[in-house]
């Protein structure tokens, strides 16, 4: 292929390259980039450029320096090398960029792939690396559906894994690297878990040496699109295996988060908890396959311009008052600025933000005119974060979700979280993630013509095992959420018996035998009767301290303990003895559903 054929990004690398070849101040430049992006491709329009076809033999070109021996002869002549990886002793390093989805797109057609929702998945799928989009394309020719991801990410995995054989390995490596997307992160301990590997070998530093593979703060990680693309194919051909392999991983997080106070450390376990959800639309929402993680930072006095533009072009796509934003930008510039942070592209430029201040008495200023009348509630003690906005440009799936992991990461770390937002996917998401509705601001904020909900959720260290616990559930990761999730659940669910809509968003609902939002109140209200009518004291009390407080609604938890004459702490300890027993039926119902493979 001629220098003619590159793409844009291509042709600045190469005349990157030539350029640091003409200076002679670089022994060795490194051309480098993941498997499947390209470097060949620039290599050979090297060679063909008119610089090395009029000063022959004054450069060396050496492709796939990711093996030992590979760059043991270079001396005396400038050389230009690509690998997966930068090169210790190299000069220079060039790093070859992925291709633009648009990019992919155009690849795909020319490769006959003409149905729109076939594109979409290889575009999807590739993460911007050609190799991996060309193997996909020729899977749906072959045909597979591109309905069964699975088998497209096995099928087009079979090519892209032969390219890895330059690379040393044996079988195990090749089963912990499978074991590794699965989970998603590992240390040497995991891992061990998940595949029986030989003792005398260090296996762990060989899979880390693949190009596949990068550090992280809590372990090694298979780099995109690969992980995703083998968590598909293992989700497709070893269910079950795959989901005894996440079960092995939430275990031993739960235990790291327990007993690890460092913070750096807690939020990457955090990040890693909210990865083995295995919820579909957890992970879409928070690690969109085959796309690159951005990086997150707090926004500086620099940035105020680039905040501005932002905020203005969040406006024009969500159709909302600029006045009012901008006045709204004003007040949170002003008391609470510290709360922006921003996500940036690879050059650093922001190309999306959210606010997220502390909840402190500076920043309520900032906070009041969204919640409203609900800010004495929500504001009553200090801590947490208040999630304002989250706006990232389009068609930047992973810079979007960078900036929702963060939003969560952050309220864990702080302790609590309030959202309000007028959007109906934020909406669902808060309650996916198992945020309780607090109330709907009384005003439109953004003047929108849509109600700004407003949630809130609480991660105190007794409560957060139990929220990790439903996510967990959620995607099955486990086999069944244990009593805490139910207990959890069940309180929710008592507190929106007078609210069928977000009573149906209840995963009760789920249950076998329990019939939607309408069923599932049927079911507790005829179990608190049977309560009441109970032989033992203490049910038959308990049976009646959630009548009172559920079921009639006219007062709250000191009224209610008053009408029944009890004291304080006899009223919550028969409150909690109640929805333990109310817990445990559906706890058998999750069960049976669970023995049957599904969740709920």
């Amino acid at each position: 292929m001629g220098a003619e054929s590159l793409r844009p990004a291509q042709e600045t690398v190469l005349r990157d390259i030539v350029g640091l070849l003409k200076s002679g101040r670089s022994a060795v430049v490194n051309l480098t980039g993941p498997l499947g992006v390209g470097k060949t491709t620039v290599l050979t329009a090297l060679t063909r450029t008119p610089w090395m076809l009029e000063n022959p033999g004054s450069a060396a070109v050496v492709d796939g320096a990711d093996h030992p021996g590979a760059v043991a002869t270079l001396v005396g002549t400038p050389t230009v090398v690509a690998s997966r990886r930068p090169l210790p002793f190299a000069d220079v390093t060039v790093e070859l960029p992925r291709w633009e989805n648009a990019e992919i797109r155009t690849l795909a057609e020319r490769h006959g792939i003409s149905r729109a929702a076939d594109v979409d998945v290889v575009v999807r799928l590739s993460g911007g690396l050609p190799l991996v989009a060309r193997c996909l394309c020729q899977a749906l020719r072959k045909p597979v559906s591109a309905a069964v991801p699975g088998a497209l990410a096995d099928q087009a995995l079979r090519e892209i894994l032969a390219r890895l054989r330059s690379e040393p390995q044996d079988g195990t490596t090749g089963k912990l690297l499978d074991a590794l997307a699965v989970v998603g992160y590992g240390d040497e301990e995991l891992l061990a878990e998940l595949v029986e590997a030989p003792r005398d070998q260090d296996w762990f530093a060989a899979v880390s040496d693949l190009s596949l593979v990068t550090a992280t703060a809590t372990g090694l990680a298979v780099i995109d699109p690969f992980q995703a693309l083998l968590d598909l194919k293992h989700r497709w051909r070893r269910p079950v295996a795959r989901r005894a392999a996440l079960a092995k991983a939430v275990t031993r997080n739960r235990h790291l988060l327990a007993t690890t106070a460092d913070g750096p450390t807690r939020d990457a376990l955090i990040g890693h908890s909210l990865f083995l959800s295995d919820d579909p639309e957890v992970r879409q929402a928070l690690f969109p396959t085959g796309v690159h993680s951005p990086r997150v930072r707090p926004a500086e006095r620099e940035d105020h311009d680039r905040i501005g533009e932002l905020v203005h072009a969040w406006a024009r796509r969500g159709e909302l008052d600029t006045g009012r934003c901008e006045r709204l930008l004003d007040t949170w510039l002003t008391h609470g600025a510290d709360g922006f942070h921003l996500v940036c592209d690879p050059d650093d430029h922001p190309v999306g933000m959210t606010y997220i201040p502390r909840i402190t008495e500076e920043s309520i200023a900032a906070i009041e005119p969204i919640v409203q009348q609900h800010t004495a509630d929500l504001t009553d003690s200090p801590g947490g974060v208040f999630v304002g906005l989250a706006i990232s440009e389009q068609d930047r799936p992973a810079s979007h979700a960078a900036l929702l992991r963060h939003i969560l990461i952050s309220g864990v770390s702080e302790g609590r979280a309030i959202i309000a937002t007028p959007w109906p996917e934020y909406q669902r998401l808060a309650r996916r993630f198992g945020f309780a509705h607090h109330g709907d601001a009384r005003h439109d904020p953004y003047d929108c013509g849509r109600r700004s909900e407003i949630y809130h959720h609480r991660f105190t260290p007794a409560e957060l095992p139990a929220w990790l616990d439903r996510l967990s559930a959620l995607g099955s990761a486990t086999p069944g959420p244990g009593p805490r999730w139910y207990t959890g659940q069940v309180k929710k669910a008592l507190a929106l018996l007078h609210d069928p809509a977000r009573l149906a968003d209840s995963p009760l609902t789920a249950l076998p035998g329990v019939g939607g939002a309408e069923g599932l109140r049927a079911l507790l209200v005829t179990a608190i009767d049977e309560l009441i009518a109970s032989g033992e004291p203490a049910t038959a009390q308990a049976g009646r301290v959630l009548h009172a407080y559920y079921l009639r609604r006219r007062t709250n938890h000191l009224g209610a303990a008053t009408r029944l004459h009890l004291s304080r702490a006899t009223y919550f300890r028969r409150l909690d003895h109640g929805i333990t027993l109310l817990a445990e039926r559906f706890l058998g119902a999750g069960s049976t559903r669970h023995s049957a493979g599904g969740s709920p």
